[in-house]
Order: C-alpha cells, then structure tokens, then sequence
C-alpha cells in the first residue's frame, strides 16, 4: 500500500502562566502532525514546568486542528512525514531525547522565593545562586522543540522538505 504523506508544523501558542525567569512574550512550542481530512493530528511536546522536581515530561497526543485553539499563536510548516513512519518511529525518537529538567525551586534564604538554582544536591536541597550573579540560561519547550526535536526528526529523516523524497 502506498504511504500517505503527512504535513508537518511547528506550532506556538500563547501560555496562560508566562514565567517572570524567561524574557516577556515567550510562546509554547510544539510540533504538530496533521493525520485528518479534518485538519486534527497529532501533537507531540514536553509539558509541565521545570519547578517540578521531575522537570518537563515528553506528550504525543491526538489533537485536533491547533489554529481552533483559543491560545493559538502561529502556524509554521517545517516539511511532510511518511504514515510508513508515523506515529511509531516519531516516538521511539521523540521520547528518547532529554527534557527540561527541574531547573527552579524554593530558595528558604530568600523567603520561599522560587528561583532558579544552579545545582541540585537532592530533592530538596539547591545550591542558588548569588543575589546579581549571571545564571545559565533556563530551557522550557521552545528549546526541545528547536535544540533537540526538530534536529532528531531531520537527521531520522522522519521530516522531509518535499512529499515522495
């Protein structure tokens, strides 16, 4: 049976929580597959917030068109994939790159303030950093997305720029 070619997006969405550590108007990121006639598909991203202890978790998830959604930002298109790959090649990869860890939490030096902390000893103790010290830079989904999902799919060639390829 011949495959189907499925196109893909990378789609971004307004948060209803923006994070006072990250610069102003940052959107979700996510990678979305349209699977149907209707438009719906499959989204795949990492969820949660990096104050968790566990840190930011790997989704795929049936969805339906993203630009339905009330949060819905921007749509772009980032090439097709073959139904002979998806979904099940998408998620062997997917879900074997690392995610946001837990990169904030309560800092009991400064009040209960959650902060951004520069080592972790355990779950519940940090090592913080300095009032004005330069901290690295915290990565959320945009960096999943961007850093390590869409690089994994291209170098899988599970992304293709041009259907049939």
């Amino acid at each position: 049976m011949a495959s189907t070619w499925y196109s893909v997006y990378k789609v971004r969405s307004k948060m209803g929580f923006p994070d006072p550590h990250m610069p102003p108007g940052r959107l979700h990121h996510a990678i979305f597959v349209q699977t149907t006639k209707d438009e719906g598909g499959m989204v795949y991203h990492v969820t949660g917030d990096i104050t968790s202890r566990g840190g930011m978790v790997y989704e795929s998830k049936p969805d339906q068109n993203p630009e339905l959604s009330d949060t819905f930002h921007s749509l772009e298109l980032l090439g097709y994939t073959s139904s002979d790959n998806h979904p099940d090649k998408w998620n062997r990869v997917l879900s074997a790159l690392p995610t946001p860890p837990q990169q904030k939490a309560a800092n009991p030096k400064n009040g209960g303030s959650v902060e951004p902390f520069k080592q972790k000893i355990s779950d519940y103790e940090h090592i913080f950093y300095a009032p004005g010290e330069k901290h690295k830079p915290l990565w959320k989904c945009t960096e999943w997305v961007e850093l390590y999902a869409i690089p994994a799919l291209q170098k899988n060639n599970l992304i293709q720029q041009k259907k049939g390829r």
